[in-house]
């Protein structure tokens, strides 16, 4: 019987040297960030890495301080979750350390109470768990699984759906679950969505957003991956969806229209009307021009149809004469009307301007002449048939109606001085 007794004994000897073991080595095995010492007077709270620790309330006062005195915590976290927490030093029923959260670990090294001291305090050490990046990306791999699929391509005037599924693998419950989405340019979401909103996520739960964009120009395009950010006991945990290709079909028409002048002749303008398909599709255009006020066409044509390719330029050029320019004229705009072999179709003008740039002078009007004006031309010096050498003055370029009156009368008073 005895034998038995110190076999038992020896056991329980054997078992609790293990339990201590393992505890130790899970203490030790624990990465704690550094501790840090604090004192709370009642009602005194401080805020250590997202937790709120308040000293709410103390053991009864007495006129000396004695081993089963005791302080009352509470924490509050961040993400809205509270603890209470009774702590004393020398007191075998209450102990002297916790782990909140998993995270946050509180130690009361000294309570002091009594009715000699103005309010009862507390010394305490608190450290918080130290989480590697790895480890926070385990964790998260391991409780949110996070896609996103479209449902199709698109064309240009067409809208596409698009859908973010959230699976909660774990027996967890998060509230306030971020979810921040990011749209590359030219990519418009459905204005009455709210895609970056606040959810909750129930434990084993499936969890599905969608949503509709609108492109306004074809081509390839690359939605980036959502950003899914998750807080627990403190600490924020990041996921991030695939990144989906979209392609957008359809014809993207710009145009544009320049004026420049002859070199041979002031008068004369050549109009340009340059139109661009930049998108995929080929594309049916009418272009319709208006000319500038108080012109003459002189080649060309002001209006045409044609059928524009992807990457291709078309243009239509005509020239025009300007006879009498007194202001600086805005130069009207173009308008190309398109269509495509599904229907899409659409408008746009050129953008209007002045003929002259900002401090380039309106030339002077020109005006016709008669032909038998613009055929006489006098001579510096011509020699009468006599033989006798006459000088006769240089009458210039006649340029209006008025250079013709004062050449004649200028003729006209020479000549009776001549006489």
């Amino acid at each position: 019987m005895r034998v038995r007794i110190q076999i038992c004994l020896i056991i329980l000897f054997v078992t609790f040297l293990c339990v201590n073991t393992a505890i130790a080595s899970s203490d030790e095995d624990t990465n704690w960030n550094e501790s840090a010492n604090y004192t709370l007077y009642w009602g005194d709270s401080i805020e250590v890495d997202g937790f709120l620790i308040k000293a709410n309330d103390f053991s009864k006062a007495r006129p000396f301080d004695i081993d089963t005195d005791y302080v009352m915590l509470t924490i509050n976290s961040d993400e809205s979750k509270e603890w209470t927490a009774l702590l004393s030093v020398n007191n075998s029923q209450i102990p002297n350390t916790k782990i909140f959260g998993e995270r946050l670990n509180i130690t009361a090294f000294e309570i002091i109470t009594g009715n000699d001291i103005p309010a009862p305090y507390t010394k305490i050490e608190v450290s918080t768990l130290n989480v590697t990046e790895e480890e926070m990306d385990s964790w998260i791999n391991n409780t949110i699984s996070v896609t996103k699929t479209k449902y199709k391509d698109t064309y240009i005037d067409e809208r596409v759906f698009i859908a973010i599924q959230i699976n909660n693998l774990r027996n967890l419950e998060f509230q306030s679950v971020l979810i921040n989405e990011t749209l590359p340019e030219n990519i418009l979401i459905d204005p009455d969505i709210n895609v970056d909103q606040t959810i909750n996520i129930s434990p084993y739960s499936k969890n599905t957003i969608q949503y509709s964009v609108k492109a306004l120009r074809p081509g390839n395009y690359t939605i980036p991956p959502t950003e899914i950010e998750i807080t627990d006991n403190g600490i924020k945990y990041y996921q991030y969806t695939n990144s989906t290709e979209l392609v957008v079909y359809g014809p993207y028409i710009n145009a544009t229209k320049t004026v420049t002048v002859d070199g041979n002749n002031p008068q004369i303008y050549d109009i340009t009307i340059k139109v661009k398909n930049e998108g995929n599709r080929a594309a049916y255009l009418e272009i319709k021009d208006e000319m500038l006020p108080n012109s003459v066409l002189m080649e060309g044509k002001t209006a045409t149809e044609m059928v524009i390719f992807p990457d291709k330029v078309k243009t239509l050029e005509y020239s025009i004469r300007i006879e009498d320019i007194k202001v600086n004229p805005i130069v009207p705009s173009a308008e190309v009307y398109f269509s495509d072999s599904k229907g899409y179709s659409d408008t746009l003008k050129t953008k209007r301007f002045y003929l002259f740039e900002e401090g380039e002078e309106v030339p002077d009007p020109i005006e016709e002449m008669p032909e038998d004006d613009l055929e006489t031309e006098v001579s510096e010096n011509i020699t009468e048939s006599d033989g006798e050498d006459i000088e006769y003055p240089s009458f210039g370029r006649i340029r209006s109606v008025k250079d013709i009156i004062d050449n004649t009368m200028r003729i006209i008073n020479e000549a009776l001085e001549y006489k």
